[in-house]
């Protein structure tokens, strides 16, 4: 579980440098659920997890798995308070969301306004969720601030394909509700590995 460095000769080799990836991936996001369980660490982890498969794709660090709690022992005093931010923001959300709804259902046409007002903050707090672990990854020096700012960057850089990504996590979201056997193996790593991807080369000045 700790990653793998594939030699590729002949279909074998072909067929094992296929498979790696999802098997890196997969062990960044086991790596990453044991240290979201913390729930306040949930973001810290996918941090750690993002820039562990970051030093993987170039070529720097192999051992994915463990590079992962070495990029979280390296990075929790910055990430810790963005975990904590994350996880007020979006209790609040639950709870005015909830109150809203409830509202709503009693005929209240302000509850309408409000629900409406509420949906742009939700979507520019999940492309900034999306985002933050490849900012953190391109930008490993940095402090949490210059984070935040270059996942605003990454995302006002390409837009559509933020707004993509974010539809492409939901539907995994789905899937792994319906096949949650995924959920520990993926569910943290996969959306931040999608995001490395497409943010990497066109990504921030490191």
């Amino acid at each position: 579980m700790s990653g793998m460095a594939v030699k590729r000769t002949g279909w074998e080799g072909r067929l094992l440098g296929v498979l790696v990836h999802p098997m890196n991936v997969a062990a960044a996001g086991l790596a990453a659920a044991v240290l979201s369980l913390g729930v306040v660490t949930a973001v810290p982890a996918v941090i750690a997890a993002s820039r562990s498969m970051r030093r993987w794709l170039d070529g720097e660090e192999h051992a994915v798995f463990t590079g992962v709690f070495r990029e979280f022992a390296a990075t929790w005093r910055r990430s810790l308070p963005l975990g904590v931010g994350v996880v007020v923001v979006m209790a609040m959300l639950v709870v005015d969301v909830s109150f809203l709804t409830a509202q709503l259902e009693q005929g209240s046409a302000i509850a309408i306004a409000l629900l409406a007002a509420t949906a742009p903050v939700a979507l520019a707090l999940g492309l900034l969720l999306l985002a933050l672990p490849a900012s953190a990854a391109l930008q490993p020096d940095a402090s949490a601030r210059a984070w935040l700012v270059g996942a605003g960057a990454l995302v006002a850089r390409r837009p559509f394909t933020a707004l993509l990504l974010l539809v492409g996590e939901a539907t995994f979201a789905l899937l792994c509700y319906l096949f949650p056997t995924l959920l520990p193996f993926f569910g943290a790593s996969l959306p931040a590995y999608l995001a490395l991807l497409v943010w990497r080369r066109a990504g921030l000045q490191r």
